[in-house]
């Protein structure tokens, strides 16, 4: 199995974790993710199963192993990590900043393992 293929196994699990924590308990999952500010349980819950959603999707895109779909799971994530950011910046919620770290820490596992593996194919 490809390295950046293994990769989106982080991907898919803090989706799919955060997203049944935030759906099945909002308030609680908040507090561990350090959030200073309150917010509505039916719009954290909503935010659960965009979650889902979307490890669904990363979770088929492992299945079938398609490596065009490994660029694509990066070109979603980069520009939703700068808009996190801009959400950081304009609320100082610390809560912005635990995202942004795992959000980042998956970009650069995914991007460093497309890199490299997209330069041995180009060698070979």
């Amino acid at each position: 199995m490809p390295r950046t293929r293994r990769t989106l196994f982080y991907l898919a699990s803090y989706l799919s974790l955060t997203g049944l924590a935030l759906l099945f308990a909002p308030g609680t999952t908040l507090k561990l993710l350090f959030a200073t500010r309150e917010y509505p349980d039916p719009f954290v819950q909503f935010s659960g199963i965009l979650m889902l959603g979307l490890a669904l999707i990363v979770v088929n895109v492992i299945k079938y192993g398609s490596p065009v779909f490994y660029r694509a799971t990066l070109i979603a994530r980069i520009p939703m990590w700068i808009c996190i950011l801009g959400l950081y910046l304009n609320t100082k919620e610390t809560f912005f900043v635990v995202v942004l770290c795992v959000l980042g820490l998956g970009i650069v596992l995914t991007g460093s393992s497309y890199l490299l593996e997209r330069g041995k194919t180009a060698h070979a």
